[in-house]
């Protein structure tokens, strides 16, 4: 892109130059107020021109970085006063989100804990952000996300509103139940989101806060279960997305709806026939935007693999199954099922491994420990921008692999994202015949 995002007010109040003609005194120390003045004049050579902050400043080029402070205050460094790391700190302190607006590219901030929930935007010019844009259930992306909290299955006791969802359990390939009759649909790497008649809800309570146009599609008089879709192998860049107010990148998000909570009391082909009325083609509320997630009824094991085989090879993250007849429940259910090749998983960053050839200089793998206490590292699925601003030590990250070792780590491991809804590693569940040596061990007890 041509332009850049501060999340700063300056920036953002900018409303009569163009979005790529805007700048603010972070960027001029970020890029260089040489380069950024020149960008401008560029950019909107009509309009009005930034002012030099500083005869100091002009003529510098690229601005050089502040010296860091000694540490103090528990061992962690000082920002340099009126630096942006500075700015995003004293934002972070004084509000209850800590994380800075970002361009969609999957840059996180570094969650702290809420003092209260606030309400979305009630307009687009609302500048602040929630402290719930933040968690998403993890998913594909080698590259984004929201969101950092944890996935907690029971009532907050934080005050909050936590929606009870209905939570699926895994199909294994090999061993589990017949899904013949079962409904099957795609799964999507997307953000679980709940929306209770007027706002989107996140798995823990948290709002996201999209522009008022995104809300004004939905009817007001039901709940929908769904989730916030930018396509697949886009999940980075749909969390940035959903985690910033009113972001102009809404306009990349769908809802993907696949089942509607105030009906709960209805089998799931009642419920998908009334959602069918208002969203499918012709329908009472059939928007752009707004989807209804296609189901299709399973006619054996082998229809349900070749599905599966389908979806992966679009680059899609797996299937789900839904049993004929179900009530929605908001709990984790078995007549709800998922099923994927490989494995996620979440594990806390412990620190970094530096890098080695063209990554010298910046962090070459992820150092983790898994929920089992065993430590590995992730390389794998990490961009350039990701290995030159690591994800903060403490941070619970995704990763996906297909098998374990004989020492129980993941072999291959790949980075996801920040698990933006996670506050505690989790290990993933694995079929005692799919980890690495049982064939073997089989084979000796026979």
């Amino acid at each position: 892109m041509d332009h850049y995002f501060c999340s700063c007010p300056a920036w953002r109040n900018q409303g009569g130059a163009p979005i790529n003609a805007r700048t603010c005194k972070h960027l001029r120390t970020l890029l260089g107020e040489k380069y950024e003045l020149a960008r401008i004049k560029m950019k909107n050579p009509d309009g009005p021109q930034p002012k030099a902050t500083s005869s100091k400043a002009k003529g510098k080029g690229k601005a050089a970085p502040p010296t860091p402070a000694k540490p103090k205050n528990g061992g962690k460094t000082a920002a340099p006063k009126g630096s942006i790391e500075g700015q995003k700190r004293k934002r972070a302190t004084s509000e209850d989100d800590n994380d800075a607006e970002d361009d969609g590219d999957g840059d996180y901030g570094t969650k702290r804990p809420a003092k209260r929930a606030r309400k979305p935007a009630s307009s687009s010019k609302g500048k602040k952000k929630s402290n719930a844009q933040e968690e998403v259930e993890q998913e594909d992306e080698d590259v984004d996300v929201p969101a950092v909290e944890a996935e907690d299955e029971q009532p907050s006791t934080s005050g909050k509103s936590v929606p009870e969802l209905l939570l699926a359990n895994k199909w294994d390939i090999e061993t589990g139940p017949d899904p013949t009759g079962w409904w099957i649909s795609e799964k999507l790497d997307g953000v679980r989101t709940y929306y209770d008649g007027s706002q989107f809800i996140s798995r823990l309570g948290n709002p996201f806060t999209p522009p008022n146009w995104f809300l004004d599609k939905l009817p007001k008089d039901i709940t929908l279960d769904g989730e916030l879709y930018g396509g697949r192998g886009e999940f980075q860049s749909t969390v940035s997305i959903v985690k910033t107010v009113n972001s102009v990148h809404w306009k990349n998000i769908s809802f993907q709806i696949f089942d509607i909570p105030s009906l709960g009391d209805q089998p799931f082909e009642e419920r998908y026939a009334a959602l069918k009325a208002r969203f499918g083609e012709g329908g009472t509320h059939a928007q752009e935007q707004i989807e209804l997630v296609e189901h299709e009824i399973a006619k054996d094991r082998a229809h349900v693999l070749a599905r599966l085989r389908e979806v992966e090879s679009k680059g899609g993250e797996g299937v789900m199954l839904r049993r004929a007849g179900s009530m929605y429940e908001g709990r984790r259910s078995g007549t709800l099922l998922k099923i994927k090749t490989f494995y996620d998983a979440e594990a806390v960053v412990t620190g970094y491994a530096p890098g080695k050839g063209r990554n010298k200089g910046s962090t070459g793998a992820l150092m983790c420990k898994m929920e089992s206490g065993k430590m590995f590292n992730v390389g794998s699925g990490l961009t350039d921008k990701i290995r030159r601003a690591p994800p903060p030590i403490g941070s619970i990250i995704t990763y996906r692999f297909q098998e374990l070792t004989r020492d129980g780590v993941p072999r291959f491991p790949s980075f996801i994202g920040v698990a933006i809804d996670k506050d505690v590693p989790k290990d993933a569940e694995i079929p005692e015949h799919r980890k690495a040596g049982a064939a073997s061990a089989s084979a000796g007890d026979t």
